[in-house]
């Protein structure tokens, strides 16, 4: 209800992506949470800690939802600003060699410059390319394009 009254403000998405992981729904607790902080980089801008918290907090409802889905699997690779098309190129055919069964539809995010889940051990600088391998195509297509796709800008 809510977020229906005032859908500009990002607290009524960070409430609902709560309520979503509090009902282990956590693919929608992270677009909940991806849309509070674009929210709320575009309203306040200045609470960049703040954006950054709202970030993990995505990270980790698509960690949790990946650890509960088998239709697909993800791969991180270490990644350096330089020559961004050739490691996402190298991604995919390094994720086609160890996952075999995941091949219908690869993706890289190419936005992406992603932190590893808590229980992984990793540099503090080291950043790195999310790559999800699906085994229905129309899934991987389906978060392709949700990822990809361009927020609307709210004025004011």
């Amino acid at each position: 209800r809510s977020i229906i009254q005032n859908p500009s403000h990002f607290c009524h998405h960070l409430r609902q992506a709560a309520c979503f992981r509090g009902l282990h729904r956590y693919s929608e607790a992270a677009r909940s949470a991806m849309a509070a902080q674009c929210l709320y980089v575009l309203a306040e801008g200045a609470g960049l800690d703040t954006s950054d918290l709202l970030q993990l907090y995505w990270q980790a409802m698509i960690q949790e939802a990946l650890a509960g889905e088998r239709s697909f699997v993800v791969l991180y690779t270490p990644f350096e600003k330089e020559n961004k098309a050739n490691k996402i190129k190298e991604a995919k055919k390094t994720f086609a060699e160890k996952h075999p069964d995941y091949v219908q539809h690869i993706f890289t995010d190419p936005h992406g410059i992603h932190l590893l889940p808590e229980r992984a051990e990793s540099h503090p600088d080291q950043q790195y390319l999310l790559t999800l391998g699906f085994r229905n195509r129309d899934i991987g297509k389906a978060v392709e394009k949700a990822v990809t796709r361009k927020l609307p800008i709210f004025p004011g």
